[in-house]
């Protein structure tokens, strides 16, 4: 083996041979996100909030668009949402892995490639403001 493969091999060995992150159950995302506001990316670029209110409630916002209000509970290992415009569940695999917390969006119960990176935690509300507001 040469040199700069062997070095190659010690930079991977943390990602090839790390466990693989383990899901969070219903406890440890309420006490994430209880009285909280989440922000989202996808690939590096701003995807949408939410915030996340008592009874497992929520608001939604895609960034630069209106909120949606919902709702969230535990299906498995998965968390569903779903919302008063769409009523249709979406659920996610939420897991720490590598900087912090990434959600995986699921069909049919299996990881689709969709994924969000939470870059950052509020405790202020989402802002909501309502249509053509400032038009």
């Amino acid at each position: 083996m040469t040199r700069s493969r062997a070095a190659l091999l010690i930079l991977l060995a943390p990602i090839l041979f790390a466990p693989p992150a383990a899901a969070m159950d219903a406890a440890a995302f309420e006490a994430m996100t209880i009285d909280r506001t989440l922000h989202f990316s996808r690939d590096g670029q701003p995807f949408g909030a939410e915030q996340f209110l008592p009874g497992r409630r929520t608001i939604w916002r895609f960034e630069g668009d209106l909120c949606q209000y919902g709702r969230w509970w535990p299906e498995g290992a998965a968390i569903c949402f779903a919302y008063d415009a769409d009523p249709t569940p979406i659920c996610w695999d939420f897991r720490n892995q590598g900087g912090g917390p990434v959600a995986e969006m699921l069909e049919e119960g299996a990881p689709s490639g969709f994924r969000l990176t939470l870059d950052r935690v509020e405790t202020a509300p989402l802002p909501c403001p309502g249509p053509e507001v400032g038009s």
